[in-house]
């Protein structure tokens, strides 16, 4: 079996969960609670279709241990980047930072 290949479940590190729930914060605040619902689903879908697809991700330039993926809804718009591990049991979701913070260099401090 390729690597990457096999579903595994994708486990939300606490950082992640209480990022996300800062972006839904952001996002109700800013537009709608509705929407920050529909938002929230959006990246989740995404994280957790990892499970299935693993090594979608690239290598974290500084930390080579991690992966991540870039989640865009609009062409042109904002993004978050979902950073993640890979083990024998499980995709680590570790964290989800919007495009305009200095993620790498956080990374590399941990």
């Amino acid at each position: 079996m390729k690597k990457g290949s096999r579903v595994l479940p994708v486990i939300y590190a606490n950082n992640a969960i209480r990022e996300l729930e800062v972006i839904a914060d952001w996002n109700e605040r800013t537009y709608s609670r509705a929407h920050a619902k529909s938002y929230i689903a959006f990246l989740e879908q995404h994280i957790d279709a990892l499970g299935k697809n693993h090594a979608k991700g690239k290598p974290v330039s500084t930390r080579p241990d991690l992966r991540y993926i870039e989640i865009r809804r609009k062409t042109g718009g904002n993004s978050h980047f979902a950073i993640y591990s890979v083990d024998d049991q499980a995709v680590n979701l570790l964290h989800v930072f919007h495009n305009a913070q200095d993620w790498q260099n956080k990374l590399a401090e941990e």
